[in-house]
């Protein structure tokens, strides 16, 4: 059992963060989460911001720490997850969930992560790992199969180049490797064969022994409808995943979760937190596209919310290494979230020259709109969790980054969820409000000559099994 009252300190600043923030508070009527950075804007009695905290500076968190009585920090933001962070407080005697740096290769790394996958027999793409563009173009040309061309370190979601011909992959070589379009993350890159079939999110909690198995989800990764334009961190998902069920659960839990779990340990990975693996369901198999070492982003807007478990005892599971002895109870409801980002807009500078930003993700983009009509969201049957938001001068609530804010529709079954979605987020207005109209079709990976089918037409109550540490109860 849960102390009377427990502290957290959560490491973040997305609407990932504020999504677990959110889930910490609302399944522990007793915690108090302290959220740093996080957003000032984030307005809740039990989650506190705390802008004084650097994601770059892991010594800004010990001294909270320090100052405070905090019961343990939770570290999900990767870029404090790649460099050390909780290397750092744990050398300062901080109990802290989440990935060593050398585990958080896993997603700061792919030529890291396919190799692994390689040794340890887990399924996934056939690949190459070049640091010269020209042997990498001499390999492209070789192959009788398109590819995905990957820069090999963090690029915030946007360094995979799906390529439907030849000509568009020696494309992506230059642009990563000689236009240096992610700068020092393409000093290397991975060539891998594109897969085809329908994406699957998949998450689990992890205690350092064992995997705790989470709501599967589906992720919209491209910019615009009909799954075209630019990859990037997500415009919506769908929890849980139309086509999982007990059966492709098992099948999660025997071919990835208990081969990775294999992988961690005997490669001695000091890695306790969520693990994320984007995989695709493939006609001869489920195979690993990428792993990251902390939750989906789109993703946990739609999958935590349906955490009916206290995430407080969870943790403090992951803490004692006990997750085998856990379950974890979901609700029986279907979630959809649906990204509000800054689109397009045209502004007239001092001299009357019209300038167009072409907005997020596509290029620049403006910051520091009125956001309106937040007041009008029916909280019976969505969510909203911020992104970027903050407030001006005036107090106002005004945007302040590419993706701005996510709606979340609850429903009985997908249909409710996704016309919940999409009712509340048409009530929402700033200037040059941008998002998809689709999410929650089903789309066959990035191939967009197949029609996309309706979520009516799918296999899936929207019920996901209580699952348990080893797997589903039956």
């Amino acid at each position: 059992m849960s102390n009377p009252s427990r502290n957290v300190l959560l490491i973040d600043s997305t609407g990932r963060g504020h999504a677990i923030a959110d889930l910490f508070q609302r399944t522990d009527p007793s915690v108090q989460v302290f959220y740093g950075p996080g957003n000032p804007s984030v307005a809740d009695e039990r989650i506190c911001p705390v802008p004084d905290i650097s994601l770059s500076d892991p010594g800004s968190a010990v001294r909270f720490c320090q100052a405070r009585a905090i019961d343990f920090v939770f570290v999900s933001h990767i870029d404090a997850l790649s460099t050390g962070y909780v290397d750092f407080l744990k050398t300062n005697g901080i109990p802290t969930i989440g990935p060593d740096r050398a585990a958080a290769r896993l997603e700061a790394s792919k030529a890291f992560t396919k190799s692994l996958l390689q040794h340890y027999n887990v399924k996934t793409a056939r690949f190459a790992v070049f640091d010269r563009p020209e042997p990498a173009k001499c390999y492209i040309r070789g192959l009788d199969y398109d590819v995905v061309v990957k820069a090999d370190g963090l690029c915030e979601g946007n360094g995979a180049y799906v390529c439907s011909d030849q000509a568009s992959a020696l494309q992506a070589v230059d642009t990563i490797m000689l236009t240096r379009a992610h700068r020092d993350a393409g000093n290397r890159i991975v060539v891998e064969e594109r897969l085809f079939g329908v994406e699957i999110s998949i998450f689990a909690l992890f205690d350092g022994k064992e995997f705790l198995m989470f709501p599967a989800a589906l992720d919209y990764k491209r910019s615009d409808d009909g799954n075209k334009g630019v990859n990037c961190d997500g415009m919506g998902s769908l929890s849980p995943h139309p086509l999982a069920d007990k059966a492709l659960y098992r099948e999660i839990q025997t071919q990835l979760l208990e081969p990775l779990r294999a992988a961690i340990l005997g490669e001695g990975l000091k890695y306790t937190g969520f693990l994320f693996i984007g995989a695709m369901l493939c006609d001869d198999g489920i195979k690993v596209i990428e792993i990251n070492v902390r939750f989906g982003d789109s993703e946990a807007q739609a999958v935590l919310p349906k955490v009916q478990s206290n995430f407080v005892q969870l943790c403090e599971g992951v803490l004692l290494g006990t997750l085998s002895s856990m379950s974890l109870e979901t609700d029986d409801k279907c979630y959809c979230n649906v990204v509000a980002a800054q689109g397009s807009t045209l502004r007239v500078d001092e001299d009357g020259r019209a300038i167009r930003y072409p907005g997020w993700p596509y290029g620049d983009f403006e910051v520091g709109f009125p956001i309106s009509g937040l007041e009008t969201l029916d909280r019976r049957n969505s969510r909203l969790f911020f992104a970027n938001v903050r407030r001006d001068a005036e107090d106002r609530l005004v945007t302040a980054g590419g993706r701005v804010l996510h709606v979340t529709g609850i429903g009985d079954n997908y249909a409710q969820a996704i016309h919940h979605a999409y009712g509340n987020i048409e009530k929402i207005h700033f200037h040059g409000i941008s998002y998809r109209s689709d999410i929650g079709m089903i789309y066959d990976s990035v191939d967009t000559t197949r029609q996309p089918r309706q979520i009516s037409s799918l296999r899936g109550t929207g019920k996901f099994p209580v699952m348990r540490a080893h797997g589903p109860r039956d």
